[in-house]
């Protein structure tokens, strides 16, 4: 897995820029902030939409439990091919839309995850498609559990508010563009 940047993941991610909905991998202060609220020793299912070349999800293996399981929902054909590539038992890539949620966590018989963290762009996607993935996230997520999302603006706020009973924002201008993190508790 690549643990640095490059030039060509940049390339990549300007080429897929209508998935991806960035010109950079996430900084690493970025993922950090992130991530901050997951206690990983109590967690044992979260599921990532839209990893991408995987950064985030380099940083959820690193601090996930032995038994904990990750499972990633990528649209990308070309960054699932490469996440496949990690060899990490607790690692399960799937390369469908993040409207699979249920349909993927049903086929594995996972009634509810931990935590759902996600990299999607969903200032670009539709509203109809974004009020669908918010509701199967809400519907999966357990209670306590959170949806934790970055994003370039706050455009989407107020549609996580019907889901969340909390929303707290953070935001660094350390990542390029800079970022802000939505942490959504249900």
């Amino acid at each position: 897995m690549i643990s640095r940047f490059k030039f060509s993941d940049s390339v990549k991610l300007i080429r897929n820029i209508r998935t991806t909905g960035t010109i950079a991998p996430s900084s690493k202060i970025l993922v950090q902030r992130l991530l901050a609220s997951i206690d990983f020793s109590k967690t044992n299912c979260i599921v990532e939409l839209g990893p991408g070349n995987g950064c985030v999800t380099q940083a959820l293996l690193k601090r996930m439990g032995p038994d904990s399981v990750l499972l990633c929902l990528e649209v990308n054909s070309e960054f699932a091919a490469q996440l496949n590539t990690v060899e990490d038992s607790r690692l399960h890539v799937y390369n469908v839309c993040a409207s699979s949620i249920c349909d993927i966590l049903d086929l594995l018989e996972i009634e509810e995850v931990d935590h759902v963290v996600s990299s999607l762009p969903l200032a670009i996607i539709e509203d109809a498609m974004v009020q669908n993935i918010l509701s199967r996230i809400n519907s999966n997520l357990k209670r306590g559990g959170t949806f934790l999302q970055y994003q370039y603006s706050l455009a989407n706020y107020n549609d996580m508010k019907p889901f969340f009973s909390d929303i707290k924002l953070k935001f660094t201008l350390r990542n390029m563009p800079p970022a802000f993190v939505y942490e959504c508790l249900k």
